[in-house]
């Protein structure tokens, strides 16, 4: 079974480019080097850390970890864990979801498609199809960053890549055989001729002047003519820390090769669909709604599929996936807001987080994905239980307020659709028999508020027992202090407890001190609503305050 992140053999500065924008993409990212990794470029490589503990790639911290256990734990705190291993057992013993070898050894030493679930390979050396799922192409040119499905890469040349029209002459090789000495430091400004390091006493010289943008660590072991370091052909530029367009593009297109393998892999989306959408229908049957986000446009990263869908339910638990884990991380969190009640829907623009990154104008620069996100609320209804002279003015305030109205009452006159003509349902019945047979089965859920004005006690206390076992929002029953103490008497004498009775607001409504219907219909549905926000309806001033100018 494949884990859940993202294995990198090699934190190299290309590697560490790819590993920063997965990062920023939402991709948990563990990388294994050597125990005395033999990088240049160490101030835009994790590799860094072996020596360091820590370091910062691009703003995206690596920690150097000891066991897999603690390199979990420093992805879950937001930064790539870096782990010494040379003979590769990490892929062995926690197979990643995702694997890719940026080792940059021109020839494959051990890449194979069973290493991971999707298997991507950098650079020259390997065979898509053969040695791994995908290859990207890392020479500089027309073809650099591209998804290879089938074939290999260009061909090694042997020459470094063009800056300013200075190829091999921009770097730094060892004058001997032994120990690698730094005299400049990283970030230092050289002319040709001058004198960067020492290897057993043999001076270690510039070949062109500009500014020293890798350097051996010293105290490494190295060979005559071995790569110890690169000048970049310019002074006064701030470039020693910075992250190459080079090794940005390849990210883009290792996350492009793993967006593609995902939707082969993936369940079909027809069925992801279906879950998402059997998801919601169960929220909303028991009135819990939740937060719908589709994904319409994928400006700069066209392997985003328009059309993917998330949910967010209420408990915090999302389902479906718009594609990418940054996205699906910010929705989810966007969808968690205390905006509980919002409704409609509305356009998120999301920037992609690389869309700044040097090297990527043209590409992804400055673009966005387009989300559209949905309230999906479950229907407010109201059930009033007697169709009285206060039921008219409170069914059609409820309408007002947005709630599907139910009216029970068992006098025909009083409970009809000429009497209630917005009511979305009205039954006439004896009460006992509503109990009986149930007849408002499947209506009642946490989004219902329930009203008890019926015309006497003996109809308020059997619509009060019907009642109090459900899972309404909201139980209010019309009377007077001394008809309330009486009804809750006799339902305690038949076996209700005092927290069940405790559930229903009786007298019911707020404290208006209005007397004609419509007065307390206002009180009821004042009360209802309070309760729906969980607010105190006391007034605001008191709440917050007299402002005076």
């Amino acid at each position: 079974m494949y884990l859940n992140y993202v294995l990198i053999k090699g934190a190299g500065d290309l590697a560490s480019g790819v590993a920063s924008l997965l990062h920023q993409a939402g991709f948990p990212v563990v990388m294994t080097e050597l125990d005395q990794p033999t990088c240049v470029r160490r101030l835009v490589s994790f590799a860094d850390a072996v020596y360091q503990g820590e370091t910062q790639v691009a703003g995206v911290q690596g920690i150097l970890v000891k066991s897999f256990s603690e390199a979990m734990e420093v992805t879950k705190k937001g930064a790539v864990a870096i782990i010494i291993d040379p003979e590769g057992k990490t892929a062995q013993e926690h197979p990643p979801e995702i694997y890719i070898d940026a080792s940059m050894m021109k020839k494959n030493r051990g890449c194979r498609p069973d290493l991971g679930r999707i298997v991507i390979a950098l650079g020259p050396g390997f065979e898509a199809g053969k040695d791994a799922h995908a290859v990207i192409e890392t020479q500089r040119g027309p073809h650099l960053g591209e998804i290879i499905f089938s074939g290999r890469a260009i061909p090694d040349s042997g020459i470094p890549g063009d800056v300013l029209g200075y190829t091999a002459e921009r770097l730094i090789r060892s004058s001997a055989d032994g120990i690698f000495q730094e005299v400049k430091a990283i970030g230092d400004e050289v002319d040709a001729g001058d004198i960067v390091a020492y290897v057993e006493g043999q001076p270690v010289r510039a070949q062109i002047s500009g500014t020293i943008r890798g350097l051996l660590k010293s105290g490494l072991k190295v060979k005559a003519g071995m790569k110890a370091g690169d000048i970049h052909p310019e002074k006064g530029v701030a470039v020693a820390d910075q992250v190459t367009d080079k090794a940005w593009i390849i990210g883009l297109g290792v996350l492009r090769a793993i967006l593609a393998l995902r939707k082969k892999y993936n369940p079909s989306p027809r069925e992801e669909k279906r879950e998402l959408f059997s998801q919601l229908e169960q929220c909303m049957k028991q009135g819990k709604g939740g937060v719908l986000y589709t994904l319409l446009e994928a400006d700069g990263l066209e392997e985003l599929e328009p059309g993917a869908r998330m949910l967010v339910l209420p408990s915090g638990v999302s389902v479906g996936s718009l594609g990418l884990p940054a996205l699906d991380r910010d929705m989810l969190h966007m969808g968690q807001s205390k905006d509980k009640m919002a409704q409609g829907a509305e356009m998120i623009p999301w920037p992609l987080p690389w869309s700044k990154m040097t090297g990527l104008t043209g590409s992804s620069s400055d673009q966005r994905v387009q989300i559209l996100r949905e309230w999906v609320v479950s229907q407010k209804k109201i059930i009033i239980f007697g169709g009285g002279h206060i039921s008219l003015p409170l069914a059609e305030m409820a309408l007002i307020l947005g709630f599907l109205v139910f009216v029970v009452d068992d006098r025909e006159e009083f409970s009809n659709p000429r009497r209630f003509p917005g009511a979305e349902k009205t039954i006439c019945c004896n009460f006992s028999e509503l109990i009986e047979k149930d007849l408002l089965a499947g209506e009642i859920d946490p989004a219902t508020s329930i009203v008890i004005v019926t015309r006497g006690h003996l109809q308020d206390r059997a619509c009060a027992e019907y009642v109090i076992g459900s899972n309404a929002a909201y139980i209010g029953m019309i009377g007077s202090k001394p008809k309330v103490q009486s009804t809750f008497r006799k339902m305690l004498e038949s076996g209700f407890t005092r927290e069940e009775l405790s559930k229903i607001s009786a007298p019911i409504g707020l404290d208006f001190g209005g007397q004609s219907p419509a007065e307390i219909a206002l009180s009821i549905l004042a009360e209802i609503v309070a309760s729906q926000y969980g607010a105190s309806g006391k007034p605001v001033k008191e709440l917050k305050g007299v402002i005076l100018p």
